[in-house]
């Protein structure tokens, strides 16, 4: 499956996940680093492909930081933030005028997690509230999936659940599908690939499969990035699974060895 998109190379738009499927999920977010030569391959790729495009949940900034490859385009907060090659990143605007909602629910609330030991990521037009570090996991997860997400709901905004998290998000139609969606028609790419391991990247393999349907695609392919705690349903729906972040590294190198280059599709 990947040899045959590599000799279509030139049209494909190469999309994918950073924490589970290029770097290895670590304790603290903030300790997370991407795996050793993806940033090499990543860049070699980009002069080939129609598009390469890291999608996550991660903050706009955070994501560049850790990815650090200015040839590529970022799609930040479940597509709520972009930054395309040489342009500066920006949040959604309707997204942005969230963030004094965000903010009232976090202070309403800071004590609270304190309690539980839950640690909250402020990323701007989202909040993450993490527990896999808390003394007692059940007991803050029952927290956040209750109270917290009810809490959430009242004030208009979104709790989505996530591995050992809690998304607080806007009351926005915009997610990894619809990043994956925009990112992929500017690029006019006819085949693309969206390599992910957590639920909100199914968002984007099914958008990629909508756009196949719908004409605008000539082929969508999914890659599980399979690991100890990737959801089954991930596994369940890629067209291809790989062992870890390795596995998707080495789906880079080999669609970044091959031939054709951006715009000119091999026969």
């Amino acid at each position: 499956m990947v040899e045959r998109l590599a000799r279509h190379v030139g049209e494909l738009a190469v999309l994918t996940d950073l924490d589970g499927t290029l770097a290895a999920i670590r304790p603290r977010p903030e300790d997370v680093t991407i795996v050793d030569g993806a940033r090499e391959a990543l860049t070699a790729l980009a002069r080939r492909a129609a598009l390469v495009a890291v999608v996550s949940g991660r903050g706009i900034d955070d994501l560049i930081r850790i990815v650090a490859v200015p040839e590529i385009a970022y799609a930040g907060n479940h597509g709520m933030e972009f930054r395309r090659p040489g342009r500066d990143p920006a949040p959604d605007p309707d997204a942005a005028r969230h963030r004094p909602a965000l903010e009232r629910f976090a202070s309403r609330f800071r004590g609270a997690f304190d309690d539980h030991d839950i640690e909250v990521e402020d990323k701007g037009v989202t909040l993450s509230l993490h527990y896999r570090r808390s003394g007692d996991r059940e007991r803050a997860a029952r927290f956040l999936t209750g109270a917290v997400a009810r809490a959430a709901r009242d004030d208009g905004l979104v709790p989505t659940p996530g591995r050992m998290i809690l998304e607080i998000r806007p009351p926005v139609k915009l997610d990894k599908g619809t990043a994956a969606r925009a990112l992929v028609a500017e690029s006019g790419a006819r085949r693309a690939l969206f390599m992910g391991d957590d639920h909100t990247d199914l968002d984007a393999s099914r958008a990629l499969r909508a756009m196949c349907e719908e004409g605008l695609l000539d082929e969508a392919v999914s890659i599980g990035v399979d690991g100890d705690e990737v959801p089954r349903e991930v596994v369940e729906e890629a067209d291809l699974v790989v062992d870890g972040p390795d596995g998707a590294l080495q789906v880079l190198r080999d669609l970044g060895q091959a031939r054709g280059r951006r715009g000119t599709p091999d026969p």
